[in-house]
Parts: C-alpha cells; structure tokens; sequence
C-alpha cells in the first residue's frame, strides 16, 4: 500500500491538524485527493451508509471506529481490496456501523474516554443523510487524517471543510443535536445480537472477522458463494395499473419460515414505508422474506390516508374477499407464500397510553402476543431508555388482535390464524431517521424470534 501513499497528497494526521485551525480553509481541499474509497460508487437509499452498484446485492456490513488505530490500518489496507475485487465488480454492497459504545455497556465508549467517538459518527450520518455524494469522500479523509485526539465539535467541522462537505452548519446543528443517536446506538444494537466485541470487524450473513485477517478477500468469497445461493426476485403487484408496485422476494435457498412484511397501506406514515424498503435489504438465514414497501402506491403518491378507494386498511373483513382491487391484491399475493408470520409498519399522530394514539406500540394477532411484548422490551433497552426521549416513548405491546375489524393484520389471524403484527411508530416529536430505526429494529426482532433472520 505504499503506492497509495505516493499516488494521493492526503493530509498527514499531523500536517492535516495543523491546518485545521478555523472552518472555511477550503484551500487546504486542494492537498486531498480521494482513493478508491472515496470515490465508490453509493446507493443512497440506505438508512447506514453503503456503497455499491445494485440495490439487490448481497451486503458486507463493516464495523469500525474513528478513534480506532486498528481501524484507520483496515481502511487503509483491506478495506480497498475489498472495494476493488467485490464492490467496483458488482458482486458486493458495504454498509458501515460506527461501534462508538462497548456492546456489552451501552453507556460505555468503546475507545475513547469521552463522548468524542459517538459525536464523531453522528457527524458521519449526518453526511450521509445530508449529502451522501460526499459521504465516503469523508470517510476516507478521517481515516487518512487520523487521530486519537478527541473530536471536538470544531474539529469535526473542520474535517468536514478539509473533505469537501458543502452543508456544514446543517449537518452539524442536526448531528450536535443527537439527531442521529438511535443510528449511531444501532450499531451496539448489532454487534450485542452477533457477539462482536470490537473493531474492525466484517460480517455477511451471521458470520464475522476480523477485518484486518490477513486473506479477508478468501474469507468474503467463501460467504458470498454461500449467500449467493439464495435468491432476490423483485415483480409487481397489478402491474400496468396506478396501483403498481414492486414486490421483494428474497429467498435464503435453504429450509425455514416465510415472513410477509408490509409498509405504505398509509400514504401519510413515510416512517412504515421508509423502514419495510429498508427491510427489503436482509438476507433472511433460513426459509423466505417477501416485503411490498410501497403497498399503497396512490396514496403514498399524495401523502395521503385515504384514496377515492377510501382506507386500504379497512377493506380486509375476516371471513370474506377484501372489498376494492388492491386489497384483494395485496391478500392474494400474501395467500400465495403461505407466510408464517406477517409484519405491518405504521406510524401515529401520537402515542399509546399517553394520548390516545397508537404510536410507540405493537399490536400481536391473538397466536403470539409475548413476542411483541419481548420486541418492546428489547427495542426500549436498546434505544429508547439510554435516548433523550421522556419514558413515555417506551413501546409498549398492544391488545391482542383477533379478526374481529376489516385490518389486514385482523384478517390474518381471523382467516389463516397467524402470527402476526402492526408495528406502530409515532410522528409526535421524533425524527424520520429514529421512527425509522426503531420500526426496523423492532420488525428486525421479530423476525428473530419466528426464525427468519438469526442475529
């Protein structure tokens, strides 16, 4: 790698601090020329920050820390081989988690001794919501310009000048905010489920390694050749109508469980919709995931509840055919994977048994209440009581549903006596990326414990 040294005119970590006086040298940017992974190709829609060139990849998740020099030595080094032989082929997606909290204390730091390193990756998903074009750009740059000195909030500011970031001051005041927490806590969230202690580390599937093994590169084609088996297959739910829209199936090519997830029966809940396309991403372990993300097409269009079809959500009567074109639709295409648990992502106005709303609930059919109160407890564990949301955040696990009401999850358990449940997220003072985060962690652990997605 010492090539690399001499190809590029990085910032050295001293040279580089020195210039770092003030925001606005912008100078200095001329002295930073990105490498192979600055330069990576991005899929934007990601929740984590990701590279890659098809949506429908297998994804290598990459754990690692700012302050860590065992880190700074994998992103120089293997991280690189990784891109060039399996992210610029089109054979490989990457997503980084920034482990900043020991997973086995969630208050602790991982490396550092203060609050530096979960500041610093805030800063980083700020960049990439903000102005992901630029985010492994970043990345690279705090990797090339390391340090093991506490990052400021002038010192990230800084490193986001000398990288090339435009919106500084929004990133900043969102991530100084603690907007981005729940993402940053996401990461502990995983590695506590796969056993990861430290970074860096490389995971595919429920498999991890040390990202600085010496054959990484034998170690990531021996588990894609595995996940590979599988199968993506994406077709469209009445297509060549206004109703259209993609349906995912992902398929592990090994024996298991079936899951049918849903999001957008709302137009007006972003936070159900947005979370199931996020889903549409894992690489069930076992047996089948099938999620429409986008199920109501015409009133996600609009932003809207209720369509000239009126509420999808109350046109699914247990015990007979679903009352308008979609909805029949949707019930046939969920018949015909014969699920064994089915998942539907909401959001409220507000909060149960605070207000009278239902967000910051799960709702179970009558087969399996005690999953959805585990979810709870899990999800509030995790995210929710080591946040800055009052306790009346907590989710809480609803009554039980029984088909007794025209809701798709009431026929589900009125028709076919399934598993199922209505994951409720609130709108009411929280962010997109928390309610988001939320709703897949919690879909996420229900998926866990019907078998579906081990870890």
């Amino acid at each position: 790698m010492n090539s690399e040294f001499t190809r590029r005119t990085f910032l050295t970590a001293a040279g580089g601090l020195a210039l770092l006086g003030t925001v606005g040298t912008r100078n200095a940017t001329a002295g930073f020329s990105p490498g192979v992974v600055g330069t990576a190709p991005y899929l934007s829609d990601r929740l984590y920050p990701t590279m890659g060139t098809d949506s429908s990849n297998p994804t290598l998740v990459v754990y690692v820390n700012f302050l860590s020099g065992s880190s700074q030595y994998f992103v120089q080094h293997n991280l690189e081989d990784i891109v060039r032989e399996y992210v610029l082929t089109g054979d490989l997606n990457l997503e980084v988690r920034f482990l900043s909290y020991k997973p086995d204390a969630i208050d602790t730091y991982l490396v550092g001794d203060d609050e530096g390193e979960a500041r610093a990756a805030r800063a980083a998903h700020g960049v990439w919501d903000v102005e992901p074009e630029n985010f492994w750009r970043f990345f690279e740059f705090m990797y090339w310009n390391f340090t093991t000195k506490t990052y400021t909030h002038a010192r990230l500011e800084s490193y986001m000048d000398l990288a090339g970031v435009r919106n500084i001051t929004k990133i900043a005041n969102r991530a100084y905010e603690d907007r981005y927490d729940s993402l940053v806590r996401s990461a502990t969230d995983e590695a506590v489920r796969y056993g990861i202690s430290g970074v860096p580390r490389v995971r595919l599937l429920r498999d991890h390694k040390d990202g600085n093994y010496g054959d990484i590169l034998g170690w990531v084609r021996t588990r894609l050749d595995r996940v590979n088996a599988g199968s993506v297959r994406t077709h469209s739910l009445l297509p060549g109508t206004n109703y259209e829209t993609p349906v995912y199936v992902i398929d592990s090519g090994k024996p298991g469980p079936t899951a049918f997830v849903v999001g957008g029966v709302h137009g007006e809940e972003p936070q159900g919709y947005r979370a199931a396309d996020q889903l549409r991403h894992l690489r069930p372990t076992g047996g089948k995931l099938v999620v429409v993300p986008y199920a109501n097409a015409p009133a996600i269009s609009i932003g809207a509840r209720y369509t000239e079809d009126g509420d999808l959500n109350r046109q699914f009567p247990t015990g007979a055919e679903p009352t308008s074109r979609l909805a029949r639709a949707l019930w046939d295409e969920l018949v015909s994977h014969d699920p064994d648990v089915v998942v539907d992502l909401h959001s409220s106005s507000g909060i149960y048994k605070h207000d009278g709303k239902v967000g910051q609930a799960v709702f179970p059919t009558r087969a399996t209440p005690m999953n959805a109160a585990s979810a709870c407890d899990y999800v509030n564990e995790q995210y929710i009581d080591p946040s800055e949301y009052p306790s009346y955040y907590d989710f809480d696990c609803g009554n039980s549903l029984d088909g007794s009401r025209p809701l798709f999850i009431h026929k589900v358990y009125g028709d076919l006596h399934l598993p199922g449940y209505i994951v409720e997220t609130t709108r009411k003072g929280t962010t997109l990326e928390d309610a988001v985060t939320w709703a897949v962690a919690v879909a996420r652990d229900l998926l866990w414990q019907h078998g579906v997605y081990h870890g």
